[in-house]
């Protein structure tokens, strides 16, 4: 399977050029209306969508350079997407590259025409078919022709012209074959084909033996020159894996009672309809169209009746055969979505019903708690028939493809309570272990605050252009608000949920005590439970406000502080006021990893090699440390004295980016901890539970 990890947008909509954008198993796009995230994701769908729907550059490239800048389709890119090849595709290349590395990733591009641009890393090159072993054949024919013996003295003169014609034939043949330097090519195979035409009129009893020997090297490397070049053969390899993406939206929720002349008149009419793609949906896991069930539920019987006719008993027996035709199928349809939507949704099961009455096609729904009561459809939540309705795309679409697929959800569960939503984010969890899944949003509860570094902003500059944060948060306050908000609710969830907290100073903090507490479980060290929350501060300066919240709860918070001189001045006002009985509950780093009275941060556990790293991709420089930095006390502090030494700037924020950067690669396996970190790393998860039991 091609795993997505990074995607780009061009030229589509108002978005000029998005930037590469790294993909989770779970990616969250989040912005005010009308930033540029539904433009995102309709890019990306139409890259490979589940059904066919073409980039139509007339309404989708940006209108301000259109008519200046747009003439040819296959000139423009709009999306590219960077997969990771997996082992069981890796076997599928070792069959076709045969020299040189294996590609790891591949990165396809869909042009405004439809056409693709595959690109291997690394790249793939078709071995050259070199002229030499040829030539060398034709000339060993000149020479083997120039010695040529007459049968009889009768034909020697006749002889003496078969010499020369044959020898002077293979001279021009190996001066033709000397202008290649590579035979795997359309000329190369025009000029081999044109050769191996050629050498049938030498041919005679007398030189059979010679140009059968000769047509036998020709006519091998006319087979090497015909195969597809190698490079052509993978990229054709990489289209047929391609995962499809099945886009999702809210208009697209089922009613509970379809009227099906109706229904079928606006397929013809408007089929891309995101509320005909549903019902469609649905239709097609029934097993019969909206056509066929309008036709196996027409009662000839009635007819006749209403022509003045009384009805035959073929016609009674015909029509009572189609109708119990109609009733079995959609009881085995009901049955199978049923069970497959009930270990899917993974809340209370339901029992759906579907049923064709007349013109109308119904679908009821009853629960364990009422199990004798049906309830149409539209008298569900809001929240259960945008599930049911996703389900039903979700199901058809992604088998239609016979592919993995990855799904684009645009604002899911919009008119879900705030609590339905904190659980919607527990379900894309559990469904992105079979399916990547990518959604837009800017409700705070929707954001996943034990993963915000899958989030990714989108703002509008003062162009109407589309912007995508990937290292770090924007300054706009709208864009940035879900995020404040639903680190807010996380820290309130904290105070009345939740009676082992761990405060922290800053994003960084909590970024890297998730992803570390993540790396030991998986590594069987000490790690923490997920009965323990972590709260960041906001900064040292603001961990006794918090503290205070929790303490007015009757929950007394462990505080883990930076071991610096702000941690410790912080450490000092806290055992004089809100701590001066309960010390043991504040936690200095140093002290915890084993390094007492050193100066140290959270990123002195990752090291200077981690972070030197990260914080170079940042700020797009080299930053180096020397022995002088090395002396200025904690990890960051040796990196801003280094900043400084080389006249870089570091931007505002810069602790946090380098945070997401590190957690993400981690997260995507493109960093593993040696023992050394993940040893100290378990030394203060080991600090942290132990003073919970105190």
């Amino acid at each position: 399977m091609l795993k997505a990890i990074k995607f780009r947008v061009y030229n589509f909509r108002n978005i000029d050029d998005s930037g590469w954008i790294p993909l989770e198993k779970v990616t969250a796009f989040v912005g005010r209306n009308e930033s540029g995230k539904t433009a995102l994701l309709k890019a990306l769908h139409k890259f490979n969508p589940a059904t066919p729907e073409p980039y139509n550059p007339q309404r989708e490239f940006p209108r301000d350079r259109y008519t200046r800048e747009f003439k040819n389709a296959a000139d423009w890119p709009v999306c590219s997407v960077a997969f990771k090849i997996d082992e069981a595709i890796g076997k599928k290349l070792e069959t076709i590259v045969v020299d040189g590395l294996l590609p790891q990733e591949v990165i396809c591009t869909r042009f405004y025409d439809g056409s693709f641009r595959i690109q291997c890393e690394p790249a793939v090159q078709s071995p050259k078919i070199e002229p030499g072993p040829l030539v060398e054949a034709f000339s060993i024919l000149a020479s083997t022709a120039r010695r040529l013996t007459a049968p009889t003295p009768e034909q020697e003169e006749q002889t003496q012209k078969l010499r020369t014609d044959l020898a002077n034939w293979a001279s021009a043949s190996q001066e033709k074959l000397n202008l290649h330097t590579d035979l795997h090519s359309q000329d190369g195979v025009t000029l081999l084909s044109g050769l191996r035409s050629e050498s049938n009129g030498y041919a005679n009893p007398q030189t059979a033996d010679m140009v059968e020997s000769l047509q036998s090297i020709v006519d091998q490397v006319l087979v090497e020159a015909k195969k597809a070049p190698v490079d052509s053969q993978v990229a054709e390899l990489m289209k047929k894996q391609l995962p499809i993406f099945i886009y999702f939206n809210e208009y697209g929720v089922l009613d509970s009672a379809i009227y099906l002349p109706q229904f079928l008149s606006e397929l013809q009419r408007d089929p891309g309809n995101p509320h005909i793609r549903t019902v469609n949906a649905m239709f097609k896991h029934v097993g019969l169209t909206a056509q066929e069930i309008t036709d196996l539920g027409i009662e000839q019987a009635q007819q006749s009746i209403t022509q003045g006719h009384q009805p035959t008993a073929e016609i009674i027996a015909k029509d009572q055969q189609q109708k119990e035709a109609r009733a079995i199928k959609l009881n085995s349809a009901s049955l199978d979505i049923t069970d497959r939507f009930n270990s899917w949704y993974g809340q209370r099961r339901h029992t759906i019903e579907y049923q064709a009455d007349g013109a109308y096609f119904r679908i009821w729904i009853a629960d364990d708690r009422r199990p004798g009561v049906r309830i149409e459809l539209e008298g569900r939540s809001r929240g259960f028939q945008w599930f049911f309705s996703f389900y039903l795309i979700f199901l058809v679409e992604s088998e239609e493809g016979h592919k993995d697929s990855i799904l684009l959800l645009d604002e899911p569960g919009l008119h879900l309570h705030p609590t339905a939503q904190q659980e919607l984010i527990a379900f894309f969890e559990n469904l992105s272990k079979k399916n990547q899944l990518i959604y837009t949003t800017h409700s705070p509860f929707l954001i996943d605050g034990e993963n915000i570094h899958r989030v990714r902003p989108v703002t509008e500059d003062q162009l109407g252009h589309s912007h995508v944060s990937v290292e770090g948060w924007p300054k706009d306050r709208e864009t940035i608000f879900p995020l404040q908000a639903a680190a807010g609710y996380a820290m309130v969830r904290g105070l009345f949920q939740h009676k082992q907290n761990v405060l922290v100073e800053g994003m960084s903090d909590y970024y890297y005590l998730h992803a570390l507490s993540h790396q030991c479980r998986a590594n069987k060290r000490a790690y923490l439970p997920d009965d323990i929350y972590m709260t960041p501060c906001g900064g040292t300066k603001m961990v006794g406000q918090i503290a205070s919240l929790f303490l007015g709860q009757e929950v007394r918070p462990i505080v883990l502080l930076d071991g610096d001189d702000a941690g410790r001045i912080r450490r000092d006002v806290l055992l004089k006021e809100l701590y001066s009985t309960h010390g043991s509950a504040i936690l200095m780093l140093d002290e915890a990893i084993g390094l007492n009275g050193k100066e140290v941060e959270i990123e002195d556990i990752l090291g200077e090699t981690i972070i030197l790293e990260a914080v170079n991709a940042v700020i797009n420089k080299q930053l180096q440390l020397d022995n002088n930095d090395r002396e200025k006390g904690s990890l960051p502090s040796q990196i801003k004295s280094a900043a400084v030494r080389q006249s870089l700037i570091l931007p505002e924020g810069w602790k946090a980016s380098v945070a997401i950067k590190i957690v993400s690669d981690l997260a995507n396996e493109k960093i593993i901890l040696s023992y050394s970190v993940l040893d100290t790393a378990s030394l203060l998860f080991s600090a942290i539970r132990d003073r919970f039991m105190v």
